[in-house]
């Protein structure tokens, strides 16, 4: 179990973009142009600017919940948050911050409820073989987040106070300041919570109604960015972000033992310095960064005096340096060559106290890769990207992508899409070294991944519609799986084959007539991930059986209205039913029922010249449901938040 929860934790340590105009203020951003949007035929989503406005004052979890398909499995309200989507796991998603991979080196995950919207400018969502781009490992996908300078402004400052149910208050900051070639952003946040919501035990007989115990939780954190223009195409950035986490951790819904008190404390600390250059003869980036994890875990007993005996006592830090050099050039009007190079090392320790063991252990990680753009054609664009990367003194398979889009209709924008890519993910410290259950001969896991869509967009009336329907079929060889061993503790294995597959379909809809403005988005997506062999490693009821924790149909409507100076927000998902085990087999430990979840807010907006004070009334899980992300971890029913905007 100790395993079990470290591992969870340690992350803690669209092309079809809504390009509409609805917005609430005018923004100007200066950012790099990413390798995927330099390719051709990927699924990129950009979240549009106002469902971050939205959305400020919650994690970038619930975020992702509400404008996207991808499953967010929470172990709580303010707890562990992790990600997963086209039927892969939370370790197959690459998430990046300012161009730096933020994953942890040891469970591969991140906890994406340590992420605040405050610290975030951009969020963008690459599907599949789209995250090729930045490397190897993201075998579902990609999350980018960044933050971005304002140059339009030579001083702004931002103030947001946030109160809402069970004890929450929520602080935070962000100013900016400098000139036209000098620019420095400062940001700052504080949330508590007593988190005391009640529940519905479903674990107990007669389902009572109980107060959730010791899940309180401190969160703050600080980010500083500076920018220099030293001309108009090249830019030099530093930035550093810290935050540090306190929270307790409830017992089970099904546990009945009140005598022990869970304590887990994250600190994770993000640094990155990047230089860009945009030149006739090519661009250049250049950047290093460092990303340093802390985890520290305490369980204790309660004995008959009362006093705290520690049964677990652990800590885990982990050092990552990485280091990337990219350039692209366009060598003929229809042709761009690039590569991006990549020079990362992690370095790992892990103590526990009690039980008087450890772990200590670094990794090498070098990368290369090499991209073609081409446009033979004015409707056809083909983009092929290979590249290579090695682990100590391991080398692994080479990873390949080819994609292509066809424009049917320029008038209607009608467009198809179709890619077929090899990619890999390496075991992570944890899969490899942990002790007791570490398995240093682990596999990478190898995956095939083909994928084709079709795309329409429309500007009638003054609107604008986007619609994407897309397929994706992906065969993973050696995935790797945690079981439980014969001696009691749990180790990772290589599962021969896993076959993911389904249907993804994106609707959008903007328009603004007169004062009137509209955003509504859709998603659905239809996902089979089943064991097609296990390799004598499951039992045989496994094979063509759903994966635990992934369901196989969720859905989500986001809608926006906006009329003179108020704001109405309405948000639904739903997700299906999740297994909890290999075997699908309701009568061992049941499957996590389907719910739908309904947010809604309410804003009104005051300008006074160039100052905007704001206030947004929301209601989450509006029709107060009773529902579950993982089992036996209860989420809150209907609750209240109020939070209070001024900007200057």
């Amino acid at each position: 179990m100790a395993m079990f929860l470290m591992g969870c934790a340690m992350g803690a340590s669209s092309q079809s973009a809504l390009n509409d105009t609805i917005s609430l203020e005018s923004v100007s951003i200066y950012s790099t142009r990413p390798v995927a949007g330099t390719l051709s035929g990927y699924k990129v989503h950009r979240i549009d600017s106002l469902a971050l406005m939205e959305k400020a004052g919650v994690s970038l979890s619930e975020l992702l919940t509400e404008n996207s398909p991808i499953f967010v499995k929470t172990y709580g309200r303010g707890a562990t948050a992790t990600v997963s989507f086209r039927g892969t796991s939370s370790s197959h998603t690459r998430v990046l911050w300012n161009g730096i991979r933020i994953n942890s080196p040891m469970s591969g995950e991140v906890d994406f409820s340590l992420i605040p919207l405050y610290f975030a400018d951009d969020v963008n969502i690459l599907y599949g073989q789209a995250s090729m781009a930045y490397g190897s490992g993201g075998l579902g996908g990609l999350v980018s987040i960044d933050s971005n300078p304002d140059w339009s402004k030579r001083y702004g400052l931002k103030l947001y106070q946030s109160v809402g149910d069970f004890q929450t208050y929520s602080t935070a900051i962000h100013g900016g300041y400098g000139t036209n070639t000098l620019r420095g952003q400062t940001r700052f946040f504080r949330e508590t919570s007593q988190n005391n919501f009640t529940y519905r035990n479903t674990a107990k007989i007669g389902k009572p109604t109980e107060v959730q115990k010791n899940a309180d939780y401190t969160k703050h954190g600080i980010m500083q960015e500076l920018y220099f223009r030293p001309r108009a195409n090249s830019m030099i950035s530093a930035k550093l972000w810290f935050t540090q986490t306190d929270r307790g951790i409830p017992k089970l819904m099904s546990g009945f033992s009140h005598d022990e008190v869970n304590r887990q404390e994250n600190q994770n600390f993000n640094a990155v310095v990047a230089w860009q250059s945009y030149r006739e003869n090519g661009n250049w980036k250049l950047s290093s960064g460092l990303s340093l994890l802390s985890l520290s875990y305490q369980l204790q007993k309660l004995s008959a005096e009362g006093n705290r005996l520690p049964v677990l006592d652990s800590h885990s830090d982990a050092w990552s340096w990485y280091n990337t050099l990219g350039y692209d050039r366009e060598v003929l009007n229809w042709l761009t060559l690039g590569f991006q190079a990549d020079a990362n090392l992690h370095w790992v320790e892990s103590n526990e106290e009690v039980l008087s063991t450890a772990i200590a252990c670094k990794q090498n990680q070098l990368g290369i890769r090499t991209f073609i753009h081409a446009k033979p054609m004015e409707r056809l664009s083909l983009s092929l990207l290979a590249g290579e990367e090695a682990y100590d003194n391991r080398t692994t398979p080479i990873m390949a992508s080819l994609s292509a889009q066809y424009l049917f209709l320029p008038q209607k924008n009608l467009m198809a899409k179709a890619g077929l890519a090899r990619n890999f993910h390496y075991p992570t410290l944890n899969d490899l070294y942990w002790q007791p259950g570490g398995n240093p001969n682990l596999k990478p896991e190898e995956g095939i991944t083909g994928e084709a869509g079709i795309s329409y967009t429309a500007i009638p009336f003054g609107s604008r519609v986007n619609i994407e329907v897309s397929a994706f079929s992906s065969e993973i060889n050696h995935w790797i799986m945690w079981l439980p061993h014969l001696k009691g503790y749990w180790e990772p294995v290589n599962i021969e084959k896993v076959k993911a597959r389904g249907l993804e379909g994106n609707i959008s809809l903007s328009l603004s007539p007169g004062r009137f403005k509209l955003r509504f988005l859709g998603n659905y997506s239809y996902t089979r991930s089943t064991v097609e062999d296990a390799g004598g490693v499951l039992r045989a009821e496994a094979k063509g059986r759903q994966l635990p924790f992934i369901p196989i149909h969720s859905a989500g409507v986001s809608t926006n209205i906006q009329l003179r100076n108020y704001r109405l927000a309405y948000s639904f998902t739903h997700f299906s039913e999740r297994f909890t085990t290999t075997s699908n087999n309701p009568n061992s430990i049941r499957p996590l029922y389907p719910y739908y979840m309904n947010n809604i807010s309410l804003g009104y907006d005051l300008r006074v010249r160039s100052s905007l004070l704001g206030f947004q009334l929301r209601v989450d899980n509006l029709f107060d449901e009773s529902y579950q992300t993982i089992l036996w971890r209860p989420m809150p029913g209907r609750n209240f938040s109020l939070l209070v905007r001024l900007e200057i």
